[in-house]
This record gives structure tokens, C-alpha cells and sequence, in this order.
């Protein structure tokens, strides 16, 4: 039974001994393994750094050309209605042209309306003038008349 505990105690110092002469260069490899496997992982994170980086760089890009874009169209929806407002002026221009010519013509229209008006009211004094003369000179000559016939009576 001793020998039986020797032997299990000389196995166990043997296997001591062989663990200490292998466990550097198990220490070594696990040491190498873990610094492979950081490496890789760091790499991996470095990578997807990057990776994330020219992601959001990309959709920096895509929303500034969006961006862009949508400042053309407005750019072009500007130039448009400062065309449509132009041609508006234009037109509000060429009306209001219309509308002092027209005034001109009524104002001249009635300037000459005026002087109808006067024309015919110094034509009608006038008939009037020359009606009431004659008729008067008429009373005259027939007063006369009859003078001249009571003057040969008596």
C-alpha cells in the first residue's frame, strides 16, 4: 500500500515536473492566441470604424447632394416666378399705358363735348338774338302800320 502511494506521489512530481518544463511554451502559445485573437479583433473594430466612418461620410455626401438639389429646384422655381412676375409687369404696364390713353381720349372726347355744348348754346342765342329781332322789328313795322292808318284816317 505504500508502494502504491509512492508511486502515485512519484507520478504526481513527474507530472509536476513534465507541467513546469511544457508550461512556458504553453504559456508562449496561449500568449500568441490571445494576441492573435486581439489583433484580429482590434483589426475587426478598426475595420468596422472605418467602416462607419465611410457609412456616415456616404450619407453625409447623399443628404448634401439632396441638399443640393433641392436648392437647384428652387433656384429654378425662383427664376420662374421672377419670369412669370416680369411678364406679369409687363403686362400690368402695358394696361396701365391702355388706361392713360383711354383717359387722354375721354378727356379729350369731353373737352370737345364742352365746346359743342358752347357752340350750340352761342348758335341758339344767336337764333334766339335773331328770331326776337325780327319779331320785334315785325311789332314795329306793323305799329307803324297801323299809325300810318290811324294818322290817314284822322
Amino acid at each position: 500500500m505504500i508502494e502504491a502511494l509512492m508511486l502515485c506521489g512519484v507520478g504526481v512530481l513527474a507530472g509536476s515536473l513534465l507541467m513546469l518544463a511544457f508550461f512556458p511554451l504553453i504559456h508562449r502559445r496561449m500568449g500568441r492566441l490571445t494576441k492573435r485573437d486581439t489583433v484580429d479583433a482590434t483589426l475587426v473594430a478598426v475595420n468596422e470604424i472605418q467602416a462607419d466612418k465611410d457609412q456616415l461620410r456616404a450619407q453625409f455626401a447623399m443628404s448634401v447632394r439632396r441638399l443640393e438639389i433641392n436648392i437647384e429646384e428652387m433656384r429654378a422655381k425662383t427664376v420662374g416666378r421672377h419670369s412669370e412676375v416680369g411678364r406679369s409687369e409687363l403686362e400690368i404696364k402695358r394696361l396701365h399705358d391702355e388706361i392713360d390713353k383711354k383717359t387722354a381720349l375721354i378727356v379729350a372726347m369731353r373737352a370737345r363735348e364742352r365746346a359743342r355744348k358752347k357752340i350750340l348754346r352761342t348758335a341758339v342765342k344767336i337764333a334766339t338774338y335773331v328770331v326776337v329781332r325780327s319779331h320785334r322789328h315785325r311789332q314795329q313795322e306793323t305799329f307803324e302800320e297801323m299809325l300810318g292808318q290811324i294818322s290817314r284816317r284822322a
